[in-house]
């Protein structure tokens, strides 16, 4: 008797969360009426309070998994970057990020309606901003691992441009996850537009005339 009331809460809350799902990303977090997305699922106003407390709570229950698979993931290349000798660091962190684009599109793909609200629906959440606060990280990463550089009298680029060259690289990898692609093709262009990025961003710093430029 209790396996078979445990599964029917089971069979409940999915019903709840994938009525929450379709209306998220319709709406949008702040948006979507929690009425109804009870009565989609087939359930009272009321009744969806006994599985979740809020519609915030909802709505991570959706994104948290992938959210937080992800940020692992990006901390422990974030780890392994910070590991590499401090005058190595700016030419080899990217090595360390290529191979571990394989891991990075896994997460992403895994539910990719999840990402799209991540990035377009979470207004009103803690996940408001999230590919911003990606490209923030990514940018004084690289910054850091500049001003370490040995053997090279490197011009630095300025913050709100380095965020400005991250925020349009983290949005081309996403919107590619969000196509429909296949995975191995995601992992290349990856690997491609991120090695044109890099380039660039080095090229950039070695030139004389930069810090002249960017005033």
């Amino acid at each position: 008797m209790k396996t078979e009331i445990n599964n029917e809460e089971l069979v409940t809350k999915q019903l709840i969360l994938e009525s929450a799902r379709k209306n998220f990303l319709e709406y949008g977090y702040q948006a979507a009426p929690l009425r109804k997305i009870a009565s989609e699922a087939g359930y009272t106003h009321g009744a969806l309070y006994g599985y979740f407390n809020s519609k915030e709570q909802l709505f991570y229950a959706i994104t948290d998994p992938v959210a937080e698979q992800l940020m692992d993931m990006l901390d422990k290349v974030q780890n392994k970057m910070q590991s590499l000798p401090k005058e190595k660091r700016l030419y080899e962190m990217g090595d360390i990020y290529y191979a571990n684009i394989p891991d990075i599109v896994d997460i992403l793909i895994s539910d990719r309606d999840a990402v799209k609200l991540l990035i377009s629906c979470a207004k009103g959440t803690k996940y408001e901003g999230f590919l911003d606060n990606i490209a923030r990280r990514n940018a004084t990463s690289i910054n850091n691992a500049a001003e370490s550089a040995e053997g090279e009298d490197l011009n630095s680029i300025k913050e709100q441009t380095m965020e400005m060259l991250m925020d349009g690289y983290i949005r081309t990898l996403f919107r590619l996850v969000l196509s429909d692609k296949q995975r191995e093709t995601i992992i290349q262009c990856m690997e491609m537009i991120g090695k044109i990025y890099e380039a660039g961003i080095i090229t950039l710093m070695q030139k004389e005339d930069y810090n002249a430029n960017q005033r």
